[in-house]
């Protein structure tokens, strides 16, 4: 009796989990001297929480086990920007703000001052999501916040939590794959790679890789693709694939 050979095997993918949700989150900080911390990634957070949206006016402390004066706050997200065209962000900063989108400053108001307004230069903006990063820090006790934007269609205004995600955890998870297999993510100036243990294997994502486009392939034991994606497909973390791989004889 010879070999029962196997043809190449069927795969299946499907996103069986997502954790896109609306908010931003926040980070909160203490600092002390006379200038403000100029990176507040530096510092240890001492809360993580998740806003709705940044429209705050503080005279208080502005959350539980966080002090009135000399804290900073770091939000991060995702913007999701409705129709491509040219938008103005303006702030509200009591003391200083600085705002960041795809990594581009686009308002820096990082001194002590009574509540100001400031507003942006236009910034070009494609429909999709976007890496929003903001700054702020406080000295003395009341504190203000507030974020909104000029779109090219619309009304001015604070800018709604609608607009806003955030995703939990850190990883891709791909499941349902037999053990020693691979999974590779690969898109423009991405390459991204897991062997699979336990049926499953995680590829780490950072916040401003987010969010990830690429083909997903699926490599065997021996090194073979089996399987790519016929396009790029667009991946937040915490996102879990469920792949599925059978043989016809």
């Amino acid at each position: 009796m010879g070999d029962t050979i196997l043809s190449k095997p069927s795969v299946i993918l499907y996103k069986s989990k997502s954790t896109l949700q609306q908010g931003l989150l926040a980070y909160f900080y203490t600092w002390r001297g006379e200038k403000p911390p100029e990176d507040l990634e530096k510092l240890k957070p001492i809360k993580k929480e998740i806003h709705p949206w940044i429209n705050y006016v503080w005279w208080d402390k502005p959350t539980a086990g966080v002090p009135a004066e000399f804290f900073a706050v770091m939000w991060l997200g995702y913007l999701y920007v409705p129709s491509s065209g040219e938008y103005r962000f303006y702030i509200t900063t009591d003391d200083g703000s600085r705002l960041w989108i795809d990594e581009k400053l686009v308002i820096d108001a990082w001194k002590d001052q009574p509540p100001t307004t400031y507003v942006s230069d236009p910034v070009f903006l494609e429909k999709g999501y976007h890496r929003l990063k903001y700054y702020f820090y406080n000295r003395y006790a009341f504190a203000e916040a507030v974020l909104g934007w000029i779109p090219p269609v619309g009304e001015p205004g604070v800018i709604t939590q609608k607009y806003f995600r955030i995703c939990s955890g850190d990883a891709i998870r791909f499941t349902g794959l037999p053990k020693g297999y691979g999974v590779e993510i690969i898109g423009k100036n991405v390459r991204k790679q897991c062997v699979v243990k336990n049926e499953e294997c995680n590829i780490p994502v950072s916040w401003n890789e987010l969010p990830l486009y690429g083909k997903i392939r699926i490599i065997d034991e021996r090194g073979s693709v089996i399987h790519e994606s016929p396009e790029e497909l667009e991946f937040w973390c915490g996102d879990e694939i469920k792949v599925m791989v059978s043989f016809m004889k």
